[in-house]
């Protein structure tokens, strides 16, 4: 597991926008400790780079998700 600020480092997407993705839906933390703090596991690392791959490719947020 992951934090937030970990997985930003590692993949250069800032803090504030994996909140945004948490609060849309669109990139769920694994889980949350007991203090709130967002914790990503392996499928939710492969989702983000997922998420990536469709803004580099301009998709829209509907095209993203609709899985």
């Amino acid at each position: 597991m992951k934090t937030v600020n970990e997985v930003s480092k590692l993949t250069g997407v800032s803090i504030r926008t994996l909140q945004y993705y948490d609060k849309i839906g669109l990139l769920k933390p694994a889980e949350y400790t007991e203090s709130g703090y967002r914790l990503y596991d392996d499928a939710a690392l492969e989702r983000l780079q997922q998420i990536l791959l469709f803004r580099e490719l301009e998709f829209t947020r509907t095209k993203a998700t609709s899985r």
